[in-house]
């Protein structure tokens, strides 16, 4: 097998790759193709990966190949991990989580957003970890109910509900979870909200078994949602995805007739279990564990509880 790169990555591909022949090639790569490959070969290529330009630079240079878009190849060899690749995620979601227990135990009232996501990068990097598996989110009070909102440098308050999902990563491999902590005192209504939410992860991860349907594992969690008060500012998102190399990975845990693939669980896979209430104006709540499907079930990797929790 042959593994193209340029000088600056040769010794990185020769130590990651090992069973690959590694070429450097010093031209344009698309001469490096057309050395590798036979006249008329057919070159499969990820369309997803490839721009509009460069694969109109291949086209010109290698007018006797026949291009095959093969998106989802390696993602599908990939979907159920090997011993080794578990072990390392095992290992990077417990440091990622012992590091967020350094930083909680020392928040004090009046951090901001920007203040709390830095800091836990930071201990990720003290407890060993290679740094982040994607960019911090850590969101407070009606910022809780945006989803994926950013940390900005507003202050934490009392009464408040802090939104947190972070990752560590550790040889290219990453770590995904997701807690929601109170800051003192906080309204009861909200602590229903989070309730609901905590008695939906609880039905998605008892879903989360060898042989079921990724639907089923959302609809678990879903259901619990849409019959509470709250069904309004249920979760406009598929409740899971794998974890791996890439922080989405297949399979997808998307609702049913969403047009995503609904994949089989099987041992080796792994898939979060995040459902979420976004109350917009008010707050918003999500918890989210990483598990490992396996033989008779399922394991959490991630090591947060998802009690309630007041700093």
């Amino acid at each position: 097998m042959l593994f193209l790169a340029d000088a600056r990555y040769r010794a990185q591909a020769e130590s990651e790759a090992p069973e690959c022949r590694i070429v450097v090639h010093t031209g344009p790569f698309a001469d490096a193709i057309a050395e590798a490959c036979r006249p008329g070969a057919r070159v499969g290529f990820e369309a997803s990966q490839v721009s509009v330009r460069m694969f109109d630079e291949w086209r010109a240079r290698l007018q006797q190949h026949q291009f095959v878009a093969a998106d989802g190849v390696v993602e599908t060899l990939r979907i159920v991990k090997e011993a080794k690749e578990v072990q390392t995620l095992r290992q990077v979601a417990h440091m990622a989580g012992q590091a967020l227990a350094d930083v909680l135990s020392h928040f004090t009232l009046g951090t901001t957003e920007r203040q709390l996501a830095n800091a836990l990068g930071h201990a990720m990097q003290e407890r060993g970890l290679d740094g982040l598996g994607f960019p911090t989110l850590v969101a407070s009070g009606p910022r809780a109910a945006l989803p994926h909102a950013h940390p900005t440098d507003k202050p934490i308050q009392e009464g408040e509900l802090v939104l947190i999902d972070y990752g560590g990563m550790l040889a290219g491999y990453r770590s995904d979870e997701t807690v929601t902590v109170g800051i003192g005192a906080v309204d009861p209504g909200l602590r229903e909200i989070y309730g609901i939410v905590r008695e939906a992860q609880a039905a998605g991860i008892a879903a989360a078994q060898p042989g079921a349907r990724t639907s089923e594992v959302d609809r678990a969690a879903r259901e619990v949602i849409q019959a509470s008060p709250y069904r309004d500012w249920c979760f406009p998102y598929a409740v899971g995805h794998g974890v791996g190399l890439d922080i989405h990975e297949d399979p997808r845990a998307a609702k049913e007739g969403s047009g995503r693939v609904d994949h089989e669980l099987k041992p080796g896979m792994t898939m979060t279990v995040e459902p979420g209430i976004y109350v917009l104006g008010l707050a918003g709540v999500r918890l989210e564990d990483t598990l490992l499907i396996t033989e008779d079930g399922n394991e959490k990797l991630t090591v947060t509880p998802k009690a309630y929790r007041a700093l």
